[in-house]
């Protein structure tokens, strides 16, 4: 039952939330990255972006930004700048949530207490969003992830392998939105 009501949960959530298994389609570049990312990614460039739609819903412009190329480009390996402009509203605590839900698909070796945690963290950090507001993640690989919201710091972690899988939820080969990861990197149009 308890799988069945987390399913239905999921269900409904997520065109509310809109993270991935939507339509994508190419947008053009949003902002480029503050100051300190292009100090923090010496070479620093787009790599490429996209909008997210859930069926004909718009949820939010995301770009790309590394010193590596798109054919070359590793998240594990190669820093980077993800940043989500969202199109409409919302609550920090669904966005740490849909995250670990994200994460859990593509770690199912992953034990609820490390789930939880992360949780737990992620809704400590993420600050509500409303339309035309930004969220990004700056990820240095032995550094963790930094994150903004319109470009201002708004908290670090050093816990790298909550840093990688949380990169992961679009970047990962694995990911639920293969399509949109390829845009997010460059590797279609």
């Amino acid at each position: 039952m308890r799988v069945f009501l987390r399913s239905l949960a999921f269900c409904v959530a997520l065109p509310l939330l809109g993270f991935m298994n939507g339509t994508a389609s190419a947008s053009e570049a949003t902002n480029p990255p503050p100051q300190e990312v292009m100090q923090a990614i010496p070479g620093a460039h787009r790599l490429g972006g996209g909008t997210y739609t859930w069926f004909a819903l718009h949820v939010y412009d995301a770009q790309l930004w590394s010193s590596a190329d798109s054919k070359s480009f590793d998240y594990t390996r190669d820093p980077s700048w993800l940043e989500l402009k969202y199109a409409r509203d919302f609550k920090g605590a669904k966005i740490a949530s849909k995250s670990r839900d994200e994460i859990e698909d593509m770690r199912p070796d992953l034990k609820d207490k490390t789930l939880d945690g992360w949780e737990k963290q992620m809704a400590d950090i993420f600050p509500n969003v409303k339309e035309g507001q930004t969220l990004s993640a700056l990820y240095q690989p032995g550094k963790g992830i930094q994150f903004f919201k319109d470009g201002k710091p708004i908290a670090a972690l050093k816990d790298e392998a909550l840093s990688k899988a949380f990169m992961a939820i679009w970047l990962d080969p694995k990911t639920s939105d293969p399509d949109f990861r390829r845009k997010l990197i460059g590797l279609s149009n």
